[in-house]
């Protein structure tokens, strides 16, 4: 009996053992979320045959409300090749749901694995024609209902309700129908109406979505205050600046006074926090007034990491004495630009080149330029920074420093990169090493820059092994949308592909690619794809004149794509500057179209993506790919194979959740060698944990395991 500590790693495989190699392989890969009311996509591939394979695919399932479900397509399959097969999901419920896959011919297989089952199948947008209304007003809304592609759902009934402030029903449409995805409805408000916060409800094949607005007694604002003030300041400022404007909303200036409190913020966990007294100025101003507060003497602010400064502004109107405020914050730093890490992956992959990009930015997003100056770039494969190189760097004019390191050591796990720019170091996050227990390895990079859509996107393959094959499949809105099998020219370990992007494949296209070795391991590589297009139709409109009379006539020219519908909105200013929200924003639909994503998304923000569109950097990212496991699943997808999909899960943090301490108990029989590899079956004694896909523990022997509490 062999006793292993916890400095063990047990690794998980999905699919056969590691110890028999497949004389064919096959791979049915599709999205891990099943949605109702659409279709469900699979990518079918079949690879190391001598003949073709009759492939069934099926999603089946037991709906909570009872019955059973399946939905199952047929598709011939010849050797090295891929097919996608179409499943159309009707109007199912939530319940429990599997893909299964069913081989016979070239090769013979029975697979299935769980789906997610996502309500979700349409977007619907309320738009009102105000947020804000009087007792007495009459409130206009219109709801657009589109399906995941951005298409009028023309078909189903809809349900309409608006409830008041109190939740009370005040008026219903049951059954209603569109015309071209658009419903229109409006509501009398009555006099002396419930005040508050009143919701527009629309149901469609039991999904919900909500509209708010306010039913509230109040006096429009005749004018607006705005402060124009930089949003970031250093501390060896010693004054910070703020130019008021107060205009009417039809541009006439604001005359009256203007009392300006500035005061820092304090963030404490304390019950009672930390209170300075605010710094008040009252002025005189004539549409614009300019005010400035000193940071140590009046703010009584020292040097410190980050500080942030309140700014309360309020205009009062000499006629009539009205008063509008606003408000704004302006951030107190230690140095007056940045740096960041971008990395294209979170993990390195050991022979392949890794790519960071180091931004050099003030604290407003604007580039630093200095061509003095030096970036000094230390990095090491260690938590020691002693022991790390260093290389200096001329800043590049956009500000953004490419770093590229090419880390052949197979045992090489950490990438640790630290930076210094004149007086400000930055010591980055480590960058953990992907995991093969072949240490075979896949990449995919982005080769086109600016993709946009109808056009050619470009994926450079590389691999530290030759490659006979490999499979790539686009995912967009959580489906499966091209899929193909490319043979490799003369077993090269690098090989590019081209795929059209399709509306479908916006906001956000996974790029997924892999290949099963000879002894059937699964190597896999994705990245993400994002498009500024996000939408198929466009909308321009004009107006004439643009500055006109009450009583006078306005004519608005509207440009967009033959036989649109096209809802036209008209808001008083005034309004608006009372409260917002009611319209659809180009975020609203980019927000929506996300929902529909299955796999993770970049890390970084949109805003520091247009900081490589803005000098024509194509930035590509690799959602996580430690493993090929992972791959899979943050691109959002499920493989059904039997070739081996490799995880890794350390075993030290898997069981110090349960036991202080733990051994591994290996049970060898004295009279046979133990095998390099085995099939093994984990099973947690006493708290009933019971692992039901097969494992496999690296040792330097090796035999059926067991765990057990242990009493050292």
């Amino acid at each position: 009996m062999y006793v292993i500590k916890l400095g063990l790693l047990l690794s998980l495989f999905v699919g056969q053992g590691f110890a028999q190699a497949a004389k064919g392989y096959y791979a049915i890969t599709g999205s891990k979320v099943l949605r109702p009311n659409g279709d469900y996509h699979a990518a079918v591939s079949v690879l190391g045959t001598s003949q073709p394979t009759q492939v069934s695919v099926e999603v089946s399932g037991k709906p909570d409300s009872g019955g059973t479900f399946t939905v199952t397509q047929n598709v011939l399959v010849s050797p090295y090749s891929t097919q996608i097969i179409k499943l159309e999901i009707g109007d199912i419920g939530p319940g429990m749901y599997n893909l299964t896959a069913r081989g016979s011919g070239g090769l013979d297989f029975t697979n299935t694995t769980e789906l997610e089952y996502v309500h979700k199948s349409y977007s619907v947008f309320i738009q009102t024609d105000k947020a804000i209304y009087k007792p007495g007003h009459k409130v206009m809304f219109r709801t657009i209902v589109l399906n995941a592609h951005m298409k009028p759902v023309v078909n189903g009934y809809l349900d309409v309700l608006i409830r008041d402030g109190k939740g009370h029903i005040v008026k219903q449409w049951n059954r209603t129908t569109t015309t071209k995805g658009v419903f229109s409805g409006e509501l009398q408000l009555s006099e002396y109406p419930v005040l508050g916060d009143w919701t527009i409800v629309v149901n469609i094949f039991d999904q919900i979505y909500h509209q708010a607005f306010q039913v509230a007694e109040y006096v429009l604002p005749k004018f607006e205050v705005l402060i124009d003030s930089p949003k970031h300041a250093t501390f060896k400022d010693s004054k910070v600046v703020s130019k008021i404007k107060a205009k009417y909303t039809y541009g006439k200036a604001v005359k009256g006074e203007a009392t300006v409190t500035a005061y820092p913020l304090y963030y404490s966990g304390f019950i009672q926090p930390i209170f300075e007294t605010p710094i008040r100025k009252v002025l005189p101003i004539d549409g614009k007034a300019i005010v400035e507060f000193d940071i140590v003497k009046e703010l009584k602010i020292t040097d410190d990491y980050e500080r942030t400064i309140q700014v309360d502004v309020t205009v009062e109107e000499a006629l009539t004495g009205r008063r509008q405020n606003t408000s704004t914050q302006i951030i107190l730093h230690k140095y007056k630009y940045k740096m960041e890490l971008i990395k294209t992956a979170e993990s390195f992959k050991p022979g392949l080149q890794y790519t960071a990009f180091i931004k050099l930015a003030y604290h407003d997003g604007k580039p630093v330029i200095d061509d003095r100056n030096p970036i000094i770039v230390k990095h090491g494969f260690s938590y020691d920074t002693e022991k790390y190189t260093a290389k200096e760097y001329k800043l590049p004019l956009n500000g953004l420093l490419e770093l590229n390191f090419h880390i052949n050591d197979p045992n090489v796990t950490t990438l640790g990169i630290e930076a210094t720019y004149l007086e400000l170091t930055e010591w980055f996050s480590t960058v953990s090493s992907s995991m093969s227990p072949s240490h075979t390895y896949l990449q995919a990079t982005l080769k086109t820059e600016n993709p946009r859509m109808n056009q050619d996107i470009e994926i450079f393959v590389n691999s530290t092994s030759p490659l006979k094959y490999y499979n790539y499949m686009i995912m967009g809105r959580g489906d499966v949308l091209t899929a193909n099998t490319v043979q490799v020219p003369g077993m090269a370990t690098q090989h590019k592909f081209l795929f059209v992007a399709t509306p479908a494949m916006a906001p956000t296209a996974h790029v997924l690619v892999y290949y099963v070795t000879e002894k059937g391991e699964v190597v896999a590589d994705a990245l993400n794809v994002d498009f500024d297009t996000i939408l198929q139709n466009y909308v321009n409109i004009e107006a004439k004149p643009s500055t006109t009379e009450p009583g006078k006539p306005v004519e608005l020219t509207i440009q967009a794509k033959p036989n649109s519908y096209v809802g036209v909105l008209g808001i008083d200013q005034s309004v608006l500057l009372l409260k917002t929200g009611n319209d659809i924003t180009q975020d609203d639909v980019l927000e929506e179209l996300h929902s529909y994503d299955s796999g993770d998304h970049s890390p970084y923000s949109s805003y520091q993506n247009s900081f490589f569109r803005r000098f024509k950097r194509s930035f590509f990212y690799w959602p996580g790919s430690s493993t090929a496991k992972k791959v899979f699943d943050n691109s959002g997808t499920v493989i059904l194979t039997n070739g081996w999909v490799y995880d890794h899960y350390p075993l030290r943090k898997y069981l110090n959740l349960l036991y202080p301490t733990v051994k591994i108990v290996l049970s060898v029989p004295e009279d046979q060698k133990l095998p390099n590899t085995q099939t093994h079956k984990t099973v947690v004694h006493d708290n009933t944990i019971h692992r039901h896909t097969r494992t496999h523990i690296y040792t330097e022997q090796e035999s059926d395991a067991s765990v057990q509490p242990s009493d050292a």
